[in-house]
């Protein structure tokens, strides 16, 4: 049997191998579709079903993914096996670290991820029906004050897709280079609790 899996969600399934290959950590990385965003409540068994799988070949899980709409019920699948999770509702609210607390006084932000720039045609256009039916719109993003994009990896490409993305919601944008050290500074705690249990 092996140590540890990640079971990371599609949006951060590449930062967490990063994470991984920086400490030397004995964990493997498995993914899981980030399609699942757009169906929440198909994410629970889409995990339990990952987690039957994996859990006869590794010690432990860590399941990369936030609660992302489920309502609790991805916490009642991971309490019934060795497994956990970062704290957080959402892999931006990970990504933006300190900067989340924004979300507190000005609750019309709006985050992205280096992941969700690159993905926003088939994530959010598509997924959301706006390319059939642009009139939505303002029916999702009216309440939206401003964007914050918290960038893990800087690129003059991804950089001017946010741009656009702002200039298309007609908001305002914020960059800020956070990198996967937010990430970092909740899964090392999760890996060092397993090495301490071990």
């Amino acid at each position: 049997m092996s140590g540890t899996a990640f079971l990371a969600c599609g949006a951060v399934a590449i930062d967490t191998k990063t994470l991984v290959d920086r400490h030397g950590w004995d964990a493997d990385v498995h993914g899981i579709s980030s399609d699942l965003h757009m169906t929440p409540l198909d994410i629970a068994p889409a995990v339990e079903a990952k987690l039957q799988d994996l859990l006869p070949r590794y010690e432990c899980v860590i399941v990369v993914y936030g609660d992302c709409g489920t309502g609790g019920r991805l916490d009642e699948v991971l309490s019934r096996y060795p497994a956990a999770r970062p704290a957080g509702f959402h892999c931006f609210q990970w990504y933006a670290g300190d900067l989340y607390r924004r979300f507190d006084d000005e609750i019309g932000i709006y985050f992205l991820t280096d992941w969700l720039v690159q993905n926003w045609d088939r994530a959010v256009i598509h997924s959301l029906g706006l390319d059939r039916f642009p009139w939505l719109k303002d029916t999702y993003f009216q309440h939206i004050s401003r964007i914050l994009f918290v960038r893990q990896h800087p690129d003059p490409v991804r950089e001017a897709k946010a741009i656009e993305i702002a200039a298309w919601m007609e908001r305002p944008i914020e960059i800020h280079d956070l990198g996967i050290e937010p990430l970092d500074r909740l899964l090392t705690p999760l890996m060092e609790d397993i090495d301490v249990r071990s």
